[in-house]
């Protein structure tokens, strides 16, 4: 890993400025009730018109391990960018080819996970959720889970164990049973709907995943998903049978599989405003992230498991030092691979290689037409 400073490598990047927002330090968290949601943006109370440092030029994947010092690299920024032209902007494809869900699982879903391990080494990349963000229209209001969503004793940490995890019984909200919104299989297929247009973009600066909720995710998203992290389940269970912090033990625990979480986020047009915005992980301080509750859907099974459980993630205190990263201009043509988290990480901080992010607002392009963009997330196995 470079040495390197975040300072050091940002501060010869063109720079412009971006509003982000943050929680402050006497937030008081209230409940959450969108599935896979985050705070009211009423909550994120401080607003900061931060620098934001451009990370071009973009290296090929081939050129991504020998670029230059300060190349945005997943084990330094916590993200990278490269040029990954998909076949889907040759022909026969189409524009319309993108915001077909069947097409884009059945052509650039293979695609993704090729080039994530061709970046990462890994073996194995299941792909879990397909995201569809662009113009937006309303959406039924969404009623509690009955499981509480505050921080309380119920979710697992390091202290509790993780192999029975908070669930309820509560039924997915109705509009979640709508095919055409939020698809109840997996790959879980989100934001393709005819009816309610894309998930519009976070302008909340979060992390999706805190390493508990990593853990309960493979746990109880989907049974693909648990049957494929078999063994990193197993590696986990022995090390809580024995006693033994998953965080300092299961990085270098024998049969212990490294694994992760990414997204992958590409435009389908130019990015002419809000673009998404990548925190260095290296500018971010323990106490800047704060943990939070948040319900998910429990989906793939039958009868009295069926429903929602309570994962976690992260949302972020501001501070002067952060150091902010984006792609000018970016085209449909490059991608930004976003890391979520890492098992090899969770000794560096409590991230674990997870880089915050959030759609950052430029005030010069508030008049530019809106960004529509498709991003799959996906869990790479060692």
């Amino acid at each position: 890993m470079s040495s390197t400073t975040a300072t050091e490598t940002l501060s010869i990047t063109p720079i412009t400025h971006g509003k982000l927002r943050y929680v402050t330090a006497t937030w008081v968290p209230k409940p959450i009730l969108q599935p896979f949601g985050l705070p009211d943006i009423s909550e994120y109370t401080d607003e900061r018109l931060m620098p934001i440092h451009d990370i071009r030029p973009l290296p090929t994947i081939d050129e991504l391990s020998t670029a230059k010092e300060g190349t945005a690299q997943l084990l330094t920024h916590g993200f990278t960018a490269v040029e990954s032209p998909s076949s889907l902007h040759s022909s026969p494809y189409t524009a319309a080819s993108w915001r077909d869900p069947e097409v884009v699982q059945r052509v650039y879903v293979a695609e993704v996970e090729e080039m994530l391990k061709r970046i990462t080494g890994a073996q194995t990349v299941i792909t879990e959720v397909l995201l569809m963000r662009g113009p937006h229209k309303s959406v039924p209001d969404i009623p509690a889970p009955s499981s509480p969503t505050q921080h309380g004793p119920d979710h697992p940490t390091e202290e509790t164990p993780i192999d029975a995890p908070t669930k309820t019984s509560a039924p997915l909200p109705t509009h979640l049973q709508d095919k055409t919104l939020f698809k109840l299989h997996f790959p879980n297929i989100v934001g393709f709907s005819p009816v309610f247009g894309g998930v519009p973009p976070a302008s909340k600066t979060h992390l999706d995943f805190t390493p508990a909720g990593a853990r309960t995710h493979i746990r109880l998203f989907h049974p693909t998903l648990t049957a494929a992290c078999a063994d990193i389940i197993a590696a986990e269970d022995r090390l809580r049978a024995a006693s033994l912090p998953l965080a300092t033990h299961y990085a270098r625990a024998p049969n212990a599989p490294r694994w992760a979480i990414y997204s992958v986020w590409r435009p389908l047009k130019p990015v002419k405003r809000d673009p998404l915005a990548l925190g260095d992980v290296r500018s971010f301080a323990k106490e800047d992230y704060v943990p939070i509750k948040v319900p998910a859907p429990t989906i793939g099974l039958d009868g009295e498991n069926k429903g929602m459980h309570t994962m976690e993630a992260y949302v972020a205190r501001g501070s002067d030092a952060h150091r902010w990263c984006y792609v000018s201009e970016q085209m449909p043509e490059e991608v930004v691979v976003l890391g979520l988290w890492d098992s090899d990480r969770e000794g560096d901080s409590v991230a674990a290689g997870g880089a915050m992010h959030s759609s950052v607002e430029m005030p010069e392009r508030e008049g530019e037409e809106p960004r529509e963009s498709l991003e799959l997330r996906c869990v790479a196995i060692w």
